[in-house]
């Protein structure tokens, strides 16, 4: 069985894959207090309730998007199974090509969801990954990672708002209202956090589609906001939470056979 960590700002995904099938998923809270132990003890009780001997891990593939809990993390891992770690990163075999300036500093989620994409939905696609930040990244029909854009996360968001303000309240952003016009502080601040995302991204995705080689793009959503983040959108998106995990798998096969995705 593997392994899959996806490493983010708020929070650690995790998931055990048997061949291609997700056995389970889970998340933990990001924390860099945190030792490698207790990552351990964490991860050990997740799989022991999930009916996985630790004995079955035979590989892991770990991406992160933040160094002070890289470490820890692989130190868990190490801690939890003697089973060989592989980390999303300079070196690793992707499957497709990326044009941007740098491309050693594409983050590792994106491009466990850039995988994904391509092996579930093709070319081309549009990806939304929604977190603490919103991204989104756009692949051409020749299967090449253009790049993307980064929005402010409707969680982060939320809390700038009352922290930074003496008279609004904390909210939350759970509601379901059609209208656009709040009768409260606290519904004006809900519709404008919601339905402002969503005039943001579905911007973007007019002009994501309007670029050459876009034309017809799948777009697919994932992350632990994606539901809200795309909820109040125009177009077509598609939401698959476990994108990252399945990504994780794909670059871990790609990586260990060789074969092209």
């Amino acid at each position: 069985m593997l392994l899959t960590l996806d490493i983010g700002n708020s929070n650690i995904a995790l998931g055990v894959f048997d061949g291609q099938t997700l056995r389970f998923r889970a998340k933990l809270s990001a924390a860099t207090e945190r030792s490698a132990d207790e990552y351990a003890a964490l991860m050990y009780d997740l799989l022991r309730i999930n009916r996985i001997p630790r004995e079955s891990i035979q590989g892991c593939m770990m991406g992160s998007v933040v160094p002070r809990l890289t470490g820890l993390v692989k130190e868990a891992v190490g801690i939890l199974t003697s089973a060989p770690v592989l980390q999303v990163g300079p070196g690793v075999k992707t499957g497709f090509r990326i044009r941007i300036d740098d491309p050693s500093q594409l983050g590792a989620d994106l491009a466990a969801d850039t995988a994904a994409v391509l092996a579930e939905y093709g070319a081309p696609a549009i990806l939304i990954d929604a977190g603490t930040v919103t991204t989104l990244a756009a692949v051409d029909r020749d299967r090449t990672y253009l790049g993307g854009c980064i929005l402010p996360g409707l969680y982060s968001s939320a809390q700038l708002m009352k922290s930074a303000t003496a008279l609004l309240p904390a909210i939350s952003l759970s509601g379901g209202e059609e209208q656009v016009i709040g009768k409260n502080s606290a519904d004006a601040m809900r519709l404008g956090l919601l339905y402002g995302s969503a005039m943001m991204v579905d911007g973007f995705l007019d002009r994501f589609l309007a670029m050459d080689g876009m034309a017809g793009a799948n777009i697919v959503a994932t992350g632990g906001s994606a539901e809200l983040a795309t909820d109040k959108c125009r177009h077509t998106i598609h939401l698959d939470r476990d994108l990252t995990l399945k990504g994780l798998r794909l670059l871990y096969e790609l990586n260990q056979k060789g074969k092209r995705l």
